[in-house]
Order: structure tokens, then sequence, then C-alpha cells
């Protein structure tokens, strides 16, 4: 099993130490569930003060991803906090977080497999999922033809990698 926690503000100031704490508490409140790993992924800046849209400009959001319990991700974070110099104060209007805890069907309890999953180095999409991919070997193997490259060995990642490639195919040519 696996537990899905989110936060979003809309209009309301938060810093993101606030938004940190209730992603981590959410998870927190999952725990009863099981799990052998968990991750997070917030918004990197406040969108309100790029240019007012999401746009190819905006900076990608941030994934956190951790073997083990809660206050192991929390002490990770923490750390990648410090090592980056993230300001914890940095106010946003506007924002979006998910959290995830993970019970290990596809892929060993490891940070590469842990959730959120991502499109790739851009983070474009980020995927947290409860369930299997009957299908993922085909769309793994598709995608991998199309150039994309897999960090884990979970199902879920084929997610967010095919919504990138719709996406792209999409949006070819403009």
């Amino acid at each position: 099993m696996c537990g899905i926690f989110a936060y979003l503000n809309y209009n309301v100031n938060r810093d993101r130490r606030y938004i940190l704490e209730v992603l981590f508490n959410g998870l927190r409140r999952l725990e009863y569930r099981g799990y052998d790993s968990a991750g997070i992924s917030i918004d990197s800046s406040d969108l309100t003060q790029i240019h007012h849209t999401i746009s190819s400009k905006s900076l990608p959001p941030l994934v956190f991803r951790q073997e083990g319990n809660i206050d192991s991700l929390v002490k990770s974070v923490n750390e990648e906090v410090t090592a980056t110099d993230l300001s914890l104060e940095e106010s946003f209007s506007i924002h979006a977080g998910i959290a995830h805890t993970r019970w290990a069907t596809h892929g060993e309890p490891a940070p590469r497999n842990s959730h959120p999953q991502s499109s790739g180095s851009g983070n474009d999409f980020v995927v947290v999922h409860n369930g299997v991919v009957t299908n993922y070997e085909v769309l793994k193997a598709t995608l991998v033809r199309h150039g994309f490259t897999f960090e884990s060995e979970t199902d879920t990642e084929v997610i967010p990698k095919l919504a990138k490639y719709v996406f792209d195919q999409a949006n070819e040519g403009e």
C-alpha cells in the first residue's frame, strides 16, 4: 500500500518551511498504512513572481526522495536545504506540493525508486501513484526507443515520461 497527500494554497501566503511541515505531517498521518520509502515535491519558486503564468522559464519543482521512515526523509530534506542554501522563509501565494509513502511492488526500497517520479532532469511532469501499470514494460521500451532514459526500476516512472513525450509531440514545431 501507499499513501498520497497534497497541499495546495492559492492567494494565501505561506513560507516554504510551513509548506514542508504540512507535507511531512500529512505523511506522518499515513504511516499506519505501512511503507518502505517516502518523498515529496514542492514548487521551487512562487510562480506569481515569474511572469504571472507558468512558462518554460519557470523553475522546475524540487523533488526529494528517501528510503526509510518519514524522519529519514525530513533529515534528508533538511540536509539538502542546508547544502543548497534553499530559503525556508521564501513566501508563496500560490503553491502545489505532493507527498507519497511507498510500499515497493516494482524495484527495491531506494531513493531512486521512491515517489515522486519525474519526466526527467527538468521535472516537467512529476507523479505519485498508487497502483500497478500492467503494461509498463511495453511503454518503457517504447519510450527508450524515443530517447528517454530511466532512473528507477518502478512502473510509475513511465507515467511522467509518457506525459512528457505526448506533451513534446503536441508542441512540436511551435
